[in-house]
């Protein structure tokens, strides 16, 4: 395309559009980031949690370790009733970053936005309000309000992720379904050297916030965030006017002295846009849906999308992807929006009934919690987010009963060139033909057969081995062993089988011929069976 200010416009230069833009950025598509206000603002805490496999998508372009290292790690979540333990989950901590890293949003985005600064296929416009917005065939107008005068600028493309109060939403027009709570609830974020564990804490009914619910979560530097439910009308401003705001703090911690970092009063959102996709505008994040705090999807689901959206992006720009491929944003997206309001509305229905019938249910289920272990696993304080499994996406291969595909790669340690490293970081930012095998004769059979074909995108051979393999590994193939007989087991080596991870390092496809992984290259890039994808060059 020619005359375009960049491939690729990204609106909002929050998390989402900032991972948008690096994703771009590191699979060679040049983009422009428009953000209305004059530069990246504190606001506190906000998401003040990212789950470890999204972790895996700042490694991409190197800002997974940074924020982990700088990050408060845990693996237990507590529920409370009455000020009293009933349940404590515990979540493994497996090969990669652990399973939760609790971090404000704000360090995040200036780790992320250090990194854009640094691309030179990343640039970042500050001071640019969108007030218009055109598309036709082949391109998008935008134009924006600054400092020097209005700008119009051209791009093939544009990602909306301008948050839940998205101008773009309104001036494409899309459907914003779903509701808004009623309750508001209070974020303050404190600093202060409390007796608690780092782990998180979720009360129900206790004697600090009577009848509703409440939510603590260690931060670095000694900051903890809490989370308050709070009836309709409650007025935070006279509140610390008064002295009112104090005793509620104190109530919670105690004499302990303290620090208000930041505070803030919102109300929820259970919301999804109708479209993900329209034409050229795709919608990523908070603009294409708004999801309450219990999990902590908000965040971590638009990130997902951020990566889900730019490989495919990044094909269509090369001309190795089309229509159906960039469709399939909105199918997939679309539906782990759908399963995160599923998930989220139950959380809801438990916190706040409803009706009266449902009000006595829950109070007889929290009644009985401490004493019978039917009434714990009832107590509903928010399934935590993890990666959604594609399994019926139409870039995936139909195999009911096998739960890998789909999913997000399962990782485990495995040496490669003599160090010792993670599977998933082998996978890269392309398409890979994962070959697990038992032995090197079966693992050459195997990556023969990936190569019977010329395959457009280029694929990257990985090959997995027992450590106890002997002989010459196949050339031509990185190759990696492992004493994880679980891992092995599970991508189903013994029987010798390749597999086909997606640059989003979702698995899209497994079998052991040649044509089966043809027709399984197609498929995951939107080309209808036997039809060879556009190519233009490969990266």
């Amino acid at each position: 395309m020619t005359g375009l200010d960049a491939p690729v416009g990204i609106v909002g230069a929050g998390p989402i559009g900032l991972v948008a833009a690096l994703r771009l950025a590191t699979l060679g598509v040049p983009c422009m980031v428009l953000e209305a206000d004059p530069g990246l603002l504190k606001q506190g805490s906000k998401a003040c949690l990212i789950q470890g496999d999204v972790l895996e998508v700042l490694d991409k372009f190197g800002c997974g370790q940074p924020v982990k290292d700088e990050g408060v790690t845990w693996t237990v979540a507590r529920t409370y009733v009455r000020n009293k333990v009933i349940r404590s989950a515990e979540y493994p901590h497996g090969p990669g970053f652990g399973p939760f890293v609790n971090i404000s949003q704000y360090r995040i985005e200036q780790i992320l936005l250090q990194a854009a600064e640094a691309h030179p296929d990343c640039e970042i416009r500050w001071g640019h309000e969108v007030t218009g917005v055109e598309q036709d065939e082949d391109a998008v107008t935008v134009r924006a309000r600054t400092a020097d005068g209005e700008r119009t600028l051209r791009f093939g493309h544009l990602v909306a992720a301008d948050g839940v109060r998205s101008t773009l939403r309104e001036l494409v027009g899309v459907a914003w379904t779903g509701y808004t709570h009623k309750d508001r609830f209070l974020i303050t974020d404190i600093r202060a050297e409390l007796p608690l564990a780092k782990e998180r804490h979720f009360h129900y009914d206790p004697s600090f916030n009577p009848g509703r619910q409440l939510v603590m979560h260690p931060q670095p530097d000694d900051i903890w965030r809490i989370d308050w439910q709070l009836p309709p009308d409650t007025d935070i401003d006279a509140e610390r006017a008064d002295g009112r705001f104090d005793r509620r703090v104190r109530d919670v911690i105690g004499d302990i002295p303290y620090e208000v970092d930041w505070v803030s009063t919102y109300r929820f959102h259970q919301r999804v846009v109708e479209r993900l996709r329209v034409g050229r505008i795709l919608f990523a994040g908070d603009a294409a849906h708004a999801l309450p705090p219990y999990g902590s999807r908000g965040m971590n689901s638009g990130i997902q999308d951020a990566d889900n959206l730019a490989w495919k992006l990044a094909l269509v720009h090369a001309g190795q992807g089309g229509e159906e491929l960039l469709e399939s944003y909105h199918t997939e997206r679309y539906a782990a929006a759908l399963e995160n309001l599923r998930v989220t509305e139950a959380t809801i229905r438990f916190m706040v009934p409803p009706s009266r019938m449902r009000r006595l249910a829950r109070s007889a289920v929290l009644a009985l919690s401490h004493r019978l272990s039917g009434a714990r696993d009832r107590v509903n304080s928010g399934r935590m987010a993890e990666p959604y499994v594609y399994a019926d996406s139409p870039l995936v291969q139909s195999a009911p009963g096998e739960p890998l595909l789909g999913a997000f790669a399962r990782d485990g340690i495995v040496e490669a060139d003599g160090r010792r490293t993670r599977l998933r970081r082998l996978l890269g930012d392309g398409f890979v033909a994962l070959c697990f095998a038992p032995d090197t004769a079966t693992a050459a059979d195997l990556v023969a057969e990936v190569r019977a074909r010329p395959a457009q995108p280029p694929v990257r051979i990985v090959v997995m081995l027992p450590v106890t393999a002997a002989g010459p590994p196949p050339s031509g193939a990185i190759v990696a062993r492992t004493g994880d007989t679980d891992l092995l087991a599970a991508y189903g080596a013994d029987a010798g089988r390749w597999w086909l991870a997606r640059p989003d390092g979702h698995l899209a496809a497994r079998g052991r011929t040649g044509a089966e992984f043809t027709a399984a290259l197609h498929r995951a890039v939107g080309s209808p069976a036997g039809e060879r994808p556009l190519v233009k060059g490969t990266r």
